[in-house]
């Protein structure tokens, strides 16, 4: 019997808006000048801001919306820094060296997040859970105990979970068991948002909302020159830190970025209160939950341990009733138990967000024209935004700190392309008949 959905309680809107909703900004005068110009209000802008200001610069960050409306508080909270080529693909690409060196930095990342939160009073709910990847055949969990063999030779811990054994990790027979990395947990992204708000306006930062940025000209002076529809500013040095929220051809100055990102749409429900006992019975060690499929999903418990938080790949522009259906099978999919006999688990929040891809699809810190930038977080910001507006903001500043692997040479442009993803649904055919292959390999 095909599951009943009530559509009329579903919450169109990011679950962590109900608890921690985005800060807005106050509407100042937006001043003529500033050493720093920061287009962009999310993890990546305040993290290059926060560097910065406390270095002694004047910091502005301008964001078209209202500050940390787009993926920032729009994520699942898991805290991966996943890299999405294998240690394989990217020692085939760049070298063992550069395999090595970006897995140990994306440990590094995680570990700074958590810091981070303790240095500055941020209460975001982190709790350091795990990671359980469950393998989609036997072929795909031995290419995951080869990865946790490097990964453990780096030093960053890991170990692979038998099909024998894997319902000590989920209440699933969906898998042929997978691999548990230890250093990933979750956190509440509104929550989080929220605290970094704070300490980036306690170190001076102005934050103006509703600020979009048309185009971005040279002054003739060494810097910048920023038109805004709030009228203009100049810039001793300015970071776009838009990311997938990039903009259309009406601004000007995203003509570069929209070549080199990939904006892909990614939704998540949330399921109705089913109590703490309910969910841990379904997720035993309470972990961040992904598989390993090209049409990967993702799902955790929501920090108070009583809902289920499940994502994939969007189906709509906006979220309706089918994206919803879409994601509960998904779900049921994996959990079937959740469709009870008497009454199917409801759904109380559905919403879409989009994640940032480069060609390589990894992170990148680069420069052009003048202009700095952080983008291709390739779905896993809330570890990666943060990081890379961080770096970035050292970078600039010049020092001691240790530099990033990521500081590279601008991504390269995508032919054919202008910032409209027009072969995503080739994509996907592609990436779910590779899936559907897999499955019929499992046993």
């Amino acid at each position: 019997m095909a599951p009943i959905l009530d559509f009329t309680r579903i919450s169109w809107h990011s679950y962590w808006w109900d608890n921690d909703p985005p800060l807005r900004q106050d509407h100042d005068n937006l001043p003529t000048e500033a050493d720093i110009v920061i287009i962009g209000g999310g993890f990546t802008g305040l993290a290059a801001a926060l560097v910065l200001a406390r270095a002694g610069k004047s910091v502005v960050i301008i964001e078209k919306s209202t500050a940390g409306y787009g993926a920032s508080t729009r994520n699942g909270g898991i805290t991966s820094a996943s890299i999405r080529p294998s240690h394989a693909e990217l020692t085939h690409k760049f070298g063992g060296d550069f395999a090595d060196a970006l897995y140990l930095e994306a440990s590094t990342a995680r570990q700074d997040l958590q810091d981070f939160c303790k240095d500055e009073g941020i209460d975001a709910e982190f709790r350091l859970s795990g990671w359980f990847k469950g393998a989609m055949s036997p072929g795909d969990y031995d290419t995951l105990a080869r990865q946790a063999e490097h990964l453990n030779r780096l030093n960053i811990p890991c170990h692979m979970v038998s099909r024998a054994d894997q319902h000590s990790e989920i209440a699933s027979d969906k898998f042929h068991g997978g691999m548990v990395e230890q250093d990933i947990g979750g956190y509440n992204p509104g929550a989080f948002f929220a605290g970094f708000l704070r300490v980036v306006r306690d170190a001076g930062v102005q934050i103006f909302d509703e600020t979009a940025a048309h185009d971005i000209q040279s002054d003739g002076a060494g810097g910048k020159l920023i038109t805004t529809n709030r009228g203009s500013m100049r810039g001793g040095v300015v970071i776009v830190a838009t990311n997938a929220y990039t903009g259309g051809r009406e601004h000007r100055f995203s003509r570069f970025l929209r070549r080199r990102i990939i904006p892909i749409r990614s939704s998540i429900i949330v399921t109705q209160n089913l109590g703490t006992a309910r969910v841990k019975e379904l997720m035993p060690a309470l972990r961040m939950y992904s598989t390993t499929a090209k049409l990967t999903t993702y799902f955790r418990p929501t920090p108070d341990g009583k809902r289920i938080l499940f994502g994939a790949r969007a189906l709509e522009a906006n979220p309706s009733h089918k994206t919803a259906r879409f994601l509960y099978h998904r779900l049921l999919d994996i959990l079937p138990q959740l469709q009870d006999t008497l009454q199917d688990t409801q759904i109380d929040y559905c919403w879409n967000g989009f994640v940032g891809y480069h060609r390589q699809k990894i992170p990148a810190i680069y420069s052009h024209d003048g202009v700095h930038y952080a983008s291709g977080y390739a779905g896993s910001g809330t570890v990666w935004a943060r990081w890379c507006g961080k770096k970035l903001a050292e970078h600039i500043l010049g020092g001691d700190n240790a530099p990033s692997i990521l500081i590279r040479q601008p991504p390269k442009a995508l032919p054919l392309y202008n910032g409209t993803p027009w072969f995503l649904p080739l994509v996907y055919g592609w990436y779910g008949l590779q899936d559907r292959i897999n499955q019929r390999r499992r046993h």
